[in-house]
């Protein structure tokens, strides 16, 4: 049996197609927390926010942001770990003060994040460590001022019955409210989910942070309700519904997206 030159063989490992491995679909959004599965070695997925709306109100002003082209790619490094790059393309953020009837308008893009999950018990075990890092390359209202932070232990578990739970605790590096420095920010997300038909779901969740701004600390709880329908194997569609429990977060938020896999 003749053998190839070392050079050859080397060409064609170089040139061969990588086939992912099949797996099921794993989209971050939509949703409060964070999934545990990880995408298959060479599998790429873009993640996009189509449109977020943002309402925070109280007695003395109305606040409505709306946020276009919310971004995620994400790229598989190895059978269990991922690379997730993220970026805002378009904030417009309207502020209406209700006293004097006056409106200032102002737009921007916003931050880029850096992103590197490992998924602990396997690539789509039950436990995972994601890692974050935002960068300041957007303007108010869509940048933060400064860099930013943040681990997360993204976990979800099998409750039987079509039953999943989901937990992602989290500790932050966050941006100060007054745009440079940082403070800590404590809390996590608990999730159930169920689906409604074959390829659509439906999940619950509620989110907590205590967040400690120099400003003065504050604890934040919203709620959500999200449906995502999986039109095949390599695209999904989402809308979410969030609503202010407490704190400082928006009152009333929808969001509506997709996510699309690419081999």
């Amino acid at each position: 049996m003749r053998l190839l030159p070392p050079s050859l063989v080397l060409i064609a490992a170089l040139t061969a197609p990588a086939h992912a491995e099949e797996r099921d679909f794993c989209a971050n959004r939509p949703g409060l927390n964070t999934p545990a599965c990880t995408l298959a070695l060479g599998e790429l997925m873009a993640e996009v926010g189509v449109l977020t709306w943002n309402q925070q109100e109280d007695a003395a002003s109305r606040d409505d942001t709306l946020t276009v082209g919310d971004t995620t790619l994400r790229i598989g490094l190895t059978e269990r770990s991922e690379l997730q790059l993220g970026f805002t393309r378009y904030v417009h953020d309207r502020q209406r003060d209700k006293l004097s009837g006056s409106v200032s308008a102002a737009s921007s893009t916003g931050d880029a994040t850096i992103a590197w999950r490992r998924g602990i018990a396997g690539p789509n075990g039950q436990v995972a460590l994601q890692a974050y890092l935002t960068l300041p390359v957007g303007r108010s209202p869509g940048g933060a001022g400064d860099w930013g932070a943040g681990i997360l232990v993204p976990m979800g578990f099998d409750l039987g019955h079509g039953f999943q739970v989901e937990l992602t605790p989290e500790a932050d590096a966050a941006v100060n409210s007054s745009g440079s420095s940082r403070h800590l920010a404590l809390g996590g997300a608990a999730g159930l989910s169920h689906p409604l038909a074959k390829s659509i779901e439906l999940t619950v969740e509620a989110k907590v942070f205590r967040d400690l701004d120099p400003s003065g600390p504050e604890t934040q709880a919203e709620a959500a309700v999200s449906f995502a329908w999986q039109t095949g194997k390599m695209l999904q569609l989402d809308v979410e519904l969030d609503q202010r429990l407490a704190g400082g977060v928006p009152n009333h938020s929808f969001k509506f997206g997709f996510a699309k896999r690419f081999r």
